[in-house]
């Protein structure tokens, strides 16, 4: 089966309840194995088998339900939606002239206006509302028609029909020759709601998308090396593999690519989080995103757009919108049913003061309006992933990958840490022990060179020539023409030796056993020290020997450890640890390590480990610092106090406001205010969630 993936930008999503039913849908489709949306980003990301549903059989199904969707292209901005500002710009003019036609009639009604220049000021006013709310009132008329047109309601749906019954009613009540008018509310309604949705986009966009945020950094023109020796300038979407591209001081490399200069310094903070500058020299592989600081310099091309690291990278941020934690849950369920609720509510109103108090249609109706508007649950929609998106994207610019939002929740509630040592808690390369003699080690080494013997390796540090016509002995050692063996105790003629795990025997029988020390992977000991401070116990595991481990173990500063663990230990323990009740935390970077990174509730690995680990693993680290799990830690803690604070303050704004509405105590620009309020305020106490240090 050949699955194929999309990631769209949904520009007429509003919460919560629009992502969940385009969900529904897209997941009853023949075919489609996950579609998961986020209402802040207005994202959808959609998997499906390619031989069932096609790329445009999936837009159209988006379509079909009245949302537009659009695929995100690396050189073209994703288009947010219709522009706010002209349409707010409109409705606060139209509201000024209305507002001065009906303070004159009420003036007029109080002193000496007669019936026809009170009905000369209403059809002034008229004239005005018709066009401004069409035009300026289009945004929520536009999506809630299209998903009309296709039998579906949308969070648009109850706002545009709240407008468009005041507006008519106004209208008919202008054709009777009523005295009262409604035309100052309606586009006193749509001006509030109009700067909703315009401080609404704003903080999104300063919060950041951080998915976006990394592919922007790839839309950058690049210089190609054409073979005649002449230079051209193009998209950096155009490069192909292979191409030869110059880079000056201060650009953005356009691609990954292979340095063909002598030495660079590069910038690749916006891949690691690492302020600090790295020197590349000629071979060395680059980064599309890192900025050249001592150029010009000439790179090879490896890797283009999404194939590239970055592009990898804005992938992986994606995939978060693909999984939903418990709060996005709670708060996808509380928005769930807003469209039966809001009408329901504004008919109860309606009936509610028309029929049992007596209140006149026109009052009657303006409670309705009222109930409609403030009862729309956009702030429940936006209290999870308001704060989620941020978390995201300042996660990412410290080089911590996300790649699940439950794993952003859990994090602040890890029990337990498990980590595998070698090349997690300790460095992949080892050194051989300081106490060996300098002849020693240089005979060993010259054997070492001859072999392909991960030790070997480890021992061969280049400053030894090779011995030559040295033969090596699969799977126990490597001896030289002269007789000299590096390999295993049984090799070298030794019996068992559990002490060391290579040996090097001279010419003269003379046997030495080669150790090696482990260093501590960059920020261990803050890592240890900041887990220790919320009293969570760390545990190493490792398929090392007893003797190594326990060695490391003591040196770091571990109290417990296993040596000697197979993958299926490791998961047996992780297990036993969940077994009573514990949340546990798995961190590694190996083949054997992927059974118990599926298997832990939060799994954390390095973007240099193997890919299976990469796939396997909740959180990757693009610089290898163990201090970012810490930072990611307590980031998630953070993350998690806003998002409570934000369900809190939804429930409470709905249970204050909807008794007034009720009441008659909220006017419809009132009740627009205060729903934009409502979503503002959701999204700037998002804002508040600080980034990583």
């Amino acid at each position: 089966m050949s699955t194929a993936s999309e990631t769209f930008a949904l520009p007429d999503v509003r919460c919560a309840g629009c992502v969940l039913k385009i969900e529904r849908s897209l997941a009853g489709l023949p075919g489609v194995e996950l579609a998961r949306g986020n209402a802040t980003q207005k994202r959808m990301r959609v998997v499906w088998d390619e031989a069932v549903q096609s790329l445009d059989s999936v837009r159209a199904a988006i379509l079909g339900l009245g949302y537009q969707a659009e695929q995100i292209a690396v050189e073209a901005p994703v288009d947010t939606g219709p522009a706010l500002l002209p349409r707010l710009g409109v409705a606060a003019v139209g509201m000024m002239n209305i507002m001065a036609f009906s303070m004159s009639v009420w003036f007029g009604a109080a002193t000496d206006m007669g019936p026809s220049t009170m009905q000369y000021m209403h059809w002034l006013s008229a004239a005005i509302a018709v066009p401004v709310a069409l035009y300026s009132g289009s945004i929520f008329h536009g999506p809630a028609l299209r998903a009309l047109r296709q039998g579906h309601m949308t969070m648009d749906t109850p706002i545009s029909l709240a407008i468009l019954a005041t507006l008519i009613a106004s209208l008919v009540e202008t054709v009777r020759g009523a005295e009262h008018v409604y035309f100052d509310a309606v586009i006193a309604l749509i001006f509030f709601l109009l700067i909703g949705r315009v401080l609404e986009r704003l903080m999104h966009e300063k919060s950041g998308d951080a998915a976006a945020n990394l592919r922007g950094l790839m839309d950058v023109r690049a210089t190609r090396l054409e073979h005649d020796g002449t230079q051209t300038v193009l998209a950096a979407s155009e490069l192909i593999v292979g191409d030869m591209v110059l880079v000056k001081s201060g650009e953005r490399l356009p691609a990954d690519g292979t340095l063909l200069s002598d030495l660079v310094h590069v910038d690749e903070s916006v891949l690691t989080g690492e302020t600090k500058p790295r020197a590349a020299a000629k071979g060395a592989g680059l980064a599309a995103g890192a900025i050249v600081l001592d150029g010009p310099v000439e790179v090879r091309v490896t890797h283009v757009g999404e194939a590239s690291e970055i592009g990898q990278l804005a992938q992986m941020a994606e995939e978060v919108t693909a999984h939903k934690g418990r709060l996005q849950r709670m708060s996808d369920h509380f928005a769930r049913g807003y469209i039966p609720l809001v009408l329901g509510g504004g008919s109860l109103g309606f009936l509610m003061w028309f029929f049992a108090f007596g209140a006149s249609f026109a009052d009657s109706l303006m409670i309705a309006v009222a109930v409609l508007i403030v009862t729309c649950p956009c702030a429940a929609g936006l209290a999870t992933p308001a704060v989620t998106s941020r978390a995201m994207n300042l996660a990412l610019k410290a080089g911590i990958v996300v790649k699940s939002g439950a794993a952003l929740e859990q994090l602040g509630d890890i029990d337990q840490v498990f980590i595998d040592k070698t090349g997690t808690a300790s460095l992949p390369q080892l050194t051989p022990a300081a106490s060996l003699s300098v002849e020693v080690l240089g005979a060993a080494r010259a054997l070492a060179a001859a072999s392909a013997h991960p030790l070997a390796r480890a021992l061969d540090d280049g400053s030894v020539a090779a011995v030559s016509n040295a033969k090596e002995v699969a799977g126990q050692g490597i001896e030289g023409p002269d007789g000299a063996r590096l390999g295993s105790a049984a090799f070298v003629g030794k019996p068992k030796d559990t002490s060391a795990s290579l040996f090097y025997r001279d010419e003269n029988g003379v046997v030495t056993p080669i150790t090696f020390e482990e260093h501590a992977r960059a920020g261990l000991s803050e890592f240890l020290s900041s887990v220790k401070d919320v009293a969570r116990p760390v545990t190493l595991l490792s398929g090392d020997s007893a003797t190594a481990v326990e060695r490391f173990a003591k040196s770091a500063g571990i109290a417990d450890w296993l040596g000697r663990q197979t993958p299926a230990d490791k998961l047996n323990i992780l297990k036993a640890a969940q077994a009573e009740g514990n949340s546990v935390m798995m961190i590694g970077d190996g083949i054997n390590d992927t059974v118990a990174l599926s298997a832990a509730d939060v799994s954390v690995s390095f973007a240099e480990a193997t890919q299976i680990a990469q796939t396997s693993a909740d959180i990757v680290l693009t610089q290898p610092d163990l201090r970012r799990v810490s930072q990611a830690m307590a980031l998630s803690r953070r993350a998690r106090r806003l998002i409570h604070q934000n369900l809190t303050f939804s429930t409470l704004y709905n249970v204050l406001t909807v008794p007034l509405a009720l009441a008659g105590l909220l006017s419809p620009a009132l009740a627009a205010l205060l729903m934009s309020a409502s979503s503002i305020v959701v999204m700037a106490n998002g804002y508040r969630l600080r980034g990583v240090k």
